[in-house]
């Protein structure tokens, strides 16, 4: 098992304090910090220390030795870390989101390469081929604006 040192995403959507009373995480520029990514996502991979004191990215680490890092059977069925794990400190509401299937993600993704768009566009609907299959838990009191029975 290793450390690992984990990425912010700053959207306007995040707190500038969760994460910080969360997990100690220093806020300098006081900037909100809407999720704290823990994977090999190729956007914003976690960064692990080495055996020899050299801090790498997850991922690379990761495709150096797929079989170590993943166990055998998920580095010959997914090839890669199969899963991104988001600690989300919402400071405002935010909106529904839609993700499709594993294969519909596939489809897209190889869509919009072959189109030429950038990962970085603000058009581009696929980041990458994966599906994103969510759970939610609070770790905090997390308020909401129906009761239970009047949802279900």
């Amino acid at each position: 098992m290793q450390k690992l040192i984990n990425s912010v995403q700053n959207y306007a959507w995040g707190s500038k304090t969760a994460l910080t009373e969360l997990y100690g995480i220093a806020n300098p520029q006081q900037q909100p910090m809407a999720e704290l990514w823990m994977g090999a996502h190729p956007k914003s991979s976690s960064r692990i220390t080495t055996a020899n004191g050299e801090t790498v990215s997850l991922r690379d680490a990761i495709e150096k030795n797929k079989t170590a890092m993943l166990g055998e059977a998920v580095a010959n069925r997914f090839g890669e870390l199969p899963f991104l794990f988001k600690v989300l400190c919402a400071a405002q509401p935010l909106s529904i989101q839609v993700h499709p299937n594993k294969r519909n993600s596939e489809i897209g993704f190889a869509k919009e390469n072959a189109a030429g768009i950038p990962m970085d566009a603000a058009e581009r609907n696929y980041k990458d081929p994966n599906h994103k299959p969510e759970l939610v838990f609070a770790l905090t009191p997390f308020p909401g604006d129906e009761r239970v029975p009047r949802i279900f």
